[in-house]
């Protein structure tokens, strides 16, 4: 694997490349975005290009060499992986990088510590860290990973370069869950719309059979009586009771409503993403105004919004269920 099997952060890339062939790179660099976007991913390739021992024009691993092969590996004596051992980044783990930094690399040109979800570091384990970072080592570069940069001390943060990371493209998701596994088109662009942009978080959906589940929720929708309470409660506990099931069957709403918007305004099924339900989609358009449309979507991140707070769940999503239009 090497920088261009990368999929998306093409800027990101340039970067790190540019500052390869000039020759400056950072002592240090916080990767920061949402969760499972590729930034343990780019801090890796990072190190085998760092470290590869074929030169190449384009600043890149040649993934074949003895270095670029430890690392993909896990088994290179100068490249570091630092996780939280529980809840937290404990002192134990910085005070590890500091001896090392004090010898040089053993078979690297450049030693690489990848410190992932930096911002579990316990208050001592932050200060140790800060030392290093106002005390740079020529032959050794430190990248900080994390999805909430916010939780992490500004002086940390300051003194690292910032790489921030934006959710992918929708389209650069479902290709790679076509190229890579063999999806057929619209079922990968419904995992990486539900995704949020992230290519950890479609593949977790494909294993969780999120397919299925939308499904069950749309056919269930269909036959769900706003005159009919007890249909209407059924349907809000269909959602589930956890978090993540919920968010999950949230998503799956978002994404009918928005059909259903674009469908009246279009009339084109090309468009849909949930296209294989475009009878559904079309009967909702004919018969809802955009008002009571966008009015839906509303409630369904109202709803969201509410049950992250810790709210009644089953309460939240029954009020949802009878206001919503359909």
């Amino acid at each position: 694997m090497s920088f261009h099997d990368i999929y998306g952060h093409e800027k990101k890339i340039e970067t790190i490349r540019k500052a390869l062939a000039q020759k400056r790179i950072g002592h240090a660099y916080l990767f920061s975005g949402i969760s499972a976007v590729g930034k343990k991913t780019l801090a890796l390739e990072f190190a085998k290009a760092l470290n590869c021992e074929k030169e190449n024009t384009l600043h890149d691993s040649c993934g074949e060499c003895s270095s670029c092969r430890k690392i993909q590996r896990r088994s290179h004596p100068d490249v570091f992986s630092v996780e939280a051992d529980g809840q937290f980044i404990r002192i134990d783990a910085i005070r590890e990088i500091q001896e090392q930094m004090k010898c040089k690399p053993l078979e690297a040109n450049q030693r690489v510590f990848i410190v992932d979800d930096a911002d579990k570091m316990n208050d001592q384990a932050a200060n140790a860290l800060l030392k290093i970072l106002e005390e740079p080592s020529p032959s050794n570069r430190l990248i900080l990973v994390t999805s909430r940069p916010y939780s992490m001390l500004p002086t940390i943060i300051s003194r690292c370069q910032h790489v921030r990371f934006n959710p992918l493209r929708f389209d650069i998701v479902a290709k790679f869950l076509v190229d890579r596994m063999g999806m057929d088109n619209q079922e990968a662009l419904l995992l990486a719309v539900l995704s949020g942009g992230s290519l950890g978080r479609a593949i977790e959906l494909n294993k969780d059979d999120i397919v299925i589940y939308r499904t069950e929720l749309l056919e269930l929708l269909s036959t769900t009586r706003k005159d009919d309470p007890f249909s209407l409660i059924n349907f809000a506990s269909f959602l589930g009771q956890g978090k993540k099931e919920i968010k999950e069957g949230l998503n799956i709403l978002k994404t009918f409503f928005r059909d259903v918007l674009i469908y009246k305004e279009t009339q084109k099924s090309d468009m849909l993403i949930n296209r294989d339900n475009s009878s559904f989609i079309s009967s909702q358009a004919e018969h809802l105004s955009g008002a009571q449309i966008l009015q839906n979507i509303a409630l369904v991140e109202q709803a969201g919004q509410t049950i992250e707070l810790n709210v009644n769940k089953s309460l939240t999503l029954e009020a949802m269920a009878f206001k919503l239009n359909y």
